[in-house]
């Protein structure tokens, strides 16, 4: 910095001296920063000293604010991940340990005693299996979803009940990324794929209090409000229905547009708006603008049909939703409200629908039965699914003297049941020749063979034509509220029906006819209920079959352990891909963060040369400064006279 040249002219002593105290105390000013950036080792003391420089050290360092969280997150979610890897492994490593326990107990030189050691075995493998299943770290449970603060798993109606939650919990990484750090412990362990799935198309009919919002629309894209133009061919109106809220206001809006000859109506029928076109008139409809709506409803018509032609448009699709009435369901035929009877492990309860008027109360009723079955409205709309989130357990699905589970279609044992899935899936033995003989009172017998048959209705068809064949008088028919084949004697003999196996078959056992005849009837047992799937199931199924001496039932056990191990590895597999992704995200925030810093204290550190440099002219300046006014201040008017 250069001396501060003095004014020789003809000024004054005080504004000589004025002036030179700024300059001196500028330069002071100048030093006494340079001071402080030495000091401090900051360029920017103050936003004022650099205010563009400042605005963007304040911006980079409100980006390393969020980085920092995001490596937080990383850090913290990359551990919670890899804790989930480690009890997978535990996981993996029990389920070969149950594997190879089973396959050294099915040969037939086994002895029971031997099996029921290997069935303790098991015993401590579930014990084991259910302590990784509510493993927990910092009181975070692994597997509980979004309700992390509880255990998953409990015990539930004599088996293992999962009260966790599918949605996962998550933390932001980056700006535009938000990862779960969990794993579903319903996908791992099966938690909830015990599923009656409703086999009835319950779509309900539409009426005027039909709301918009739920009908999938006749092109199956739902309605979107809009402008319409309808015309007889004569006169021509706008209807806006943007805030057309149900059927009924489409209906009531349309007819109010006053286009004589035109009347609009919902048409449970048809499942849509009809409209009633009089002599003298030709209907078009016709959407305004980009608007959808005609043709959503069905209703849309571009070229009229013609005079007095009426127009039906196609059905709009309502779906189920907890307000829709019961009523309505089945397209109008609604269903049988005397309710049904849920069996699950120790449970039981009898769903009374009697006073319930909505889809919500149906679910209620199921959902606070106390039998731990969860009612949901399918995801189509169009049926209801019941859910058991207990494993080890069997659910059984009973009328309660009505059609109500016909209805719905949630009979667990009804005709269209496939006989490979009676019996937990074992099905039906096969031998050569026929498995099943039937006499009846009059001693007349007839054989029955399983061969070919697919269905509860074909077994039913086959026995009943095998009896009219014999001239037996026998008749088959599924009991219409227990679960189970009935077999009804007519014959009036002083005998009593019999039924036996034939050809070392088990067919008496498999298909429940093992009971009492009472009065001419034999009312077989339920051999269809609903079995509970997931690794605790299975676990529980080859227990159970190891101390049965079941060597089939350990067989099956056995392969759905194998698939759960499949499924345990696939799950591992993906959580360490994450746990990767964790670890190489937060090695690129790391580098970003150098660059950024190394930014940072461009703009705030100070440059230790180039300020000494600084420091030392302003120092020079200043004496200089100094000194050039000390000889200024002391001149005399005899030194201007020389």
């Amino acid at each position: 910095m250069s001396i501060s040249p003095l004014n020789l002219g003809r000024i004054s002593t005080q504004l000589r001296g004025n002036m030179i105290s700024r300059s001196v105390g500028q330069q002071q000013r100048f030093l006494s920063d340079v001071q402080q950036e030495l000091t401090t080792g900051k360029r920017l003391s103050s936003p004022s000293k650099d205010a563009a420089a400042a605005a963007v050290s304040m911006q980079i360092r409100r980006l390393l604010e969020r980085r920092d969280a995001w490596e937080a997150n990383l850090q913290s979610s990359s551990t919670q991940l890899g804790q989930v890897d480690s009890s997978l492994e535990g996981l993996e490593t029990l389920l070969r340990d149950a594997l190879t326990t089973s396959s050294q107990n099915v040969g037939s030189d086994v002895t029971a005693d031997q099996r029921e050691s290997a069935a303790a075995v098991i015993d401590s493998i579930f014990s084991q299996v259910l302590s990784v299943g509510n493993k927990s770290l910092n009181g975070v449970y692994l597997f509980a979803g979004d309700r992390s603060t509880a255990p998953p798993f409990e015990d539930a109606a004599g088996g293992v009940r999962w009260i966790g939650s599918e949605r996962l919990l998550s933390n932001e990484v980056d700006e535009a990324a938000t990862l779960n750090f969990m794993a579903s412990g319903s996908e791992i362990f099966g938690a909830t794929s015990t599923r009656v799935v409703g086999q009835n198309d319950l779509t309900p009919s539409v009426a005027a209090s039909t709301r918009l919002v739920d009908l999938r629309g006749a092109g199956a894209t739902g309605i979107r409000n809009g402008i319409i133009e309808i015309s007889n061919g004569v006169d021509t109106a706008e209807v806006d229905l943007t805030n057309a809220s149900t059927l009924g206001d489409v209906e009531l809006q349309l007819n109010n547009a006053g286009i004589s000859g035109l009347t609009f109506a919902v048409d449970p029928t048809s499942g849509g708006i009809r409209i009633d076109v009089a002599p003298g008139a030709d209907v078009t409809i016709r959407d305004v603008g980009a608007g959808r709506m005609a043709a959503d409803l069905g209703i849309r018509t571009l070229i009229g049909p013609g005079d007095g032609v009426d127009v039906v448009g196609p059905a709009v699709s309502p779906r189920i939703t907890p307000l829709t009435p019961i009523s309505q369901l089945n397209d109008g035929a609604g269903i049988d409200t005397s309710g049904f009877v849920i069996r699950n492990g120790t449970t039981e309860a009898t769903i009374d629908l009697s006073a319930a008027t909505t889809v919500e109360d149906l679910l209620n009723a199921i959902n606070t039965s106390g039998t731990f079955v969860e009612a949901r409205i399918n995801a189509a709309g169009t049926g209801i699914d019941l859910v058991n989130a207990v494993q080890g357990i069997e659910m059984r699905l009973s009328e309660d003297g009505g059609s109500t589970l016909a209805d719905l279609g949630l009979r667990s044992f009804d005709t269209t049941t496939r006989l490979s899935n009676l019996n937990n899936g074992a099905g039906l033995k096969l031998v050569e020749g026929a498995e099943l003989r039937v006499t009846d009172s009059n001693g007349v017998g007839f054989d029955v063979e399983f061969q070919g048959l697919e269905t509860v209705q074909d077994l039913l068809n086959a026995i009943n034509s095998a009896a009219t064949t014999a001239g037996a008088g026998v008749a088959a028919t599924l009991n219409a509220n227990a679960n189970g084949i009935v077999l009804t004697d007519s014959a009036g003999g002083a005998g009593e029906l019999a039924v036996a196996n034939l050809n070392f078959s088990t067919a008496v056992t498999d298909l429940g006819l093992n009971g009492p005849v009472a009065g001419g009837v034999l009312s077989g047992t339920d051999v269809s209920p609903v079995k509970s799937e997931g690794i605790f199931a299975s676990l529980d199924a080859l227990r159970r079959a190891m101390r049965a001496n079941d060597q089939p039932g350990m067989t099956r056990a056995s392969e759905e352990l194998d698939l759960h191990l499949e499924r345990v590895t696939r799950v591992r597999g993906t959580v360490g891909a994450r746990v990767r992704e964790f670890e190489e995200r937060s090695e690129r925030l790391k580098d970003q963060n150098v660059a950024t810093k190394a930014l940072l204290s461009e703009l705030e550190d100070t440059d230790y040369t180039e300020a000494i440099v600084r420091f030392q002219t302003l120092q020079t300046s200043l004496q200089a400064s100094m000194q050039s006014a000390s000889t200024m201040l002391n001149l005399s008017l005899m030194d201007f006279l020389r």
